[in-house]
């Protein structure tokens, strides 16, 4: 006998049974107790089986939720703010964002997805991504993906990101066909209150490129809220990724994040650039039209307003990434320069060795060294009489490049062993000992890959480096005269007897 299949528009469940989801939703779902995705299909269950009805499928309880997750049911269970929030586009143009790059929103968030380590393949952690937004057209001007939890240096690389062409990124990335043709500099930087926007280094950064930096209020999401739409966006779309983590544990049910993981750093890295050439050419509810389009219109102009012009691409990346890095001050003693109990030296500072502070003449005078957290191996020193930066590295070559956090982990188990952290030979030897044994350990435990992956990802970092910072140049004559000999004087001078 023929039986209605139903269909995609057609329930196939019993109408006690729908009546019984129907009601569990509302009543005991839809509530502001936030009960999960997994007790709600627990107590639907429980109820079709205490009225001796048979059970439905759990997939289809899923999809029925899925189906029905609106803005009421946001409403019911998070309150009005968030429903406004996650649900109402942002229309119009905010105050001052008339044209692109006048208004960038910058922030960071941690992916939904497990990343495995380029080796073994296997689960180590989520990976943070760092975001800027065009506020007029809503284009991602710049990313930044790490393992590292977000700090200035994390900030300060999406912002170079953002304001620097990325041909040549997209080239060292395998991926030269997208085209992500948004760059510049931008008006004002607009960011949360967290820790790393407010450093020294950064708002030193912005004062020399005259961007303004306007911190939102505390717990004030909607100052922010293009940034935090598209990062919303983007966790969306990785939910189809394997190794999503999802919104929570209400939405894994039986599924592994970890066990299902696949994709490595770089993979998501394209997988990323990917999604945002696709996002760009796709239509945005709160422009009515997709932010490429939204972004030409903004600079070529239209036939009812005039455009901005095409932002002038910087002849002065070297400067323009050094300046958003961090950085530390210290005199330049005989020795060099120590930071972090680590010796540096290099002969161009031979000429600044001493020098006393003009506005305190009792005092040496302070310089700035830049660094990369990420690989401390080398300085940059900005050089007044060359008019450059110089790398500055290690006074001991043959020490190891390693990361702020390698040193200072092992400058703790230095202090441990009644060692001083200032022994540098031997907190080094401790750092080759801790790789060897993450090493060993790597294929057994997900703490031990995941630190090898850190290391991997900082040789990417020096490998990236080679090709846009100053690399370490070979000693240089120093314009600075001879130290005095002792009983030399060099305007004595008498003609030798050929005799």
């Amino acid at each position: 006998m023929y039986r209605n299949r139903g269909g995609k528009s057609k329930s196939r469940i019993a109408p006690e049974v729908e009546a019984i989801i129907s009601k569990t939703l509302k009543d005991f779902h839809d509530t502001d107790q936030h009960r999960s995705i997994a007790a709600t299909i627990k107590e639907i269950r429980r109820l079709c089986s205490n009225a001796e009805l048979k059970l439905p499928a759990i997939n289809t309880i899923r999809a029925r939720i899925s189906q029905t997750n609106g803005p009421e049911r946001t409403l019911a269970r998070y309150g009005a703010a968030v429903a406004h929030a996650k649900h109402q586009p942002i229309k119009g143009v905010i105050p001052d964002a008339e044209w692109p790059l006048s208004i960038v929103e910058v922030d960071h968030t941690q992916l939904p997805v497990m990343i495995v380590d380029d080796k073994h393949r296997k689960s180590i952690k989520r990976a943070w991504i760092t975001l800027a937004i065009d506020v007029f057209s809503r284009v991602c001007l710049g990313m930044f993906l790490s393992l590292e939890a977000p700090s200035a240096m994390s900030a300060g690389m999406c912002i170079t990101h953002a304001i620097l062409p990325k041909e040549a990124w997209l080239r060292r990335k395998g991926i030269s066909s997208i085209e992500w043709p948004m760059w510049g500099l931008m008006g004002v930087l607009h960011m949360d209150n967290a820790r790393e926007f407010r450093g020294h280094m950064f708002k030193a950064a912005c004062r020399v490129y005259d961007i303004d930096i306007h911190l939102r209020p505390v717990k004030k999401p909607r100052y922010g809220a293009h940034i935090e739409r598209l990062m919303g966006t983007v966790s969306e779309g990785l939910k189809t990724v394997k190794g999503a983590t999802f919104s929570g544990p209400d939405e894994l049910y039986e599924y592994d994040p970890e066990g299902n993981a696949c994709m490595t750093m770089g993979e998501i890295e394209k997988w990323l650039v990917l999604f945002f050439a696709r996002y760009h050419l796709e239509d945005h509810g709160g422009i009515g039209m997709p932010p490429l389009v939204k972004w030409r219109q903004g600079l070529l102009g239209t036939k009812d307003k005039p455009g901005r012009g095409l932002p002038a691409r910087r002849t002065d990346e070297e400067l323009l990434r050094i300046n958003f890095t961090p950085f530390i001050e210290r005199t330049i003693q005989a020795y060099g320069v120590v930071i972090d109990d680590v010796h540096y030296y290099h002969d161009i500072l031979r000429a600044w060795m001493g020098v006393m502070d003009p506005e305190f003449p009792k005092h040496k005078r302070k310089f700035k060294f830049h660094r990369d957290p990420r690989d401390i191996s080398q300085l940059y020193f900005y050089d007044e009489i060359s008019k450059r930066y110089v790398a500055i590295p290690y006074r001991d070559s043959s020490l190891p490049p390693v990361s702020i956090w390698e040193l200072r982990s092992a400058q703790g188990l230095a202090e441990e062993r009644g060692i001083s952290k200032e022994n540098e030979k031997a907190v080094f030897a401790i750092i080759n000992e801790q790789r060897a044994l993450e090493e060993e350990a790597a294929g057994k435990t997900k703490v031990a890959r995941r630190e090898a992956q850190r290391r991997v990802e900082h040789e990417k970092t020096r490998t990236e480096k080679k090709k846009t910072m100053p690399n370490v140049a070979a000693p240089v004559k120093s314009s600075a005269p001879p130290p005095a000999v002792r009983g030399y004087n060099p305007d004595d001078v008498q003609a030798l007897d050929d005799e």
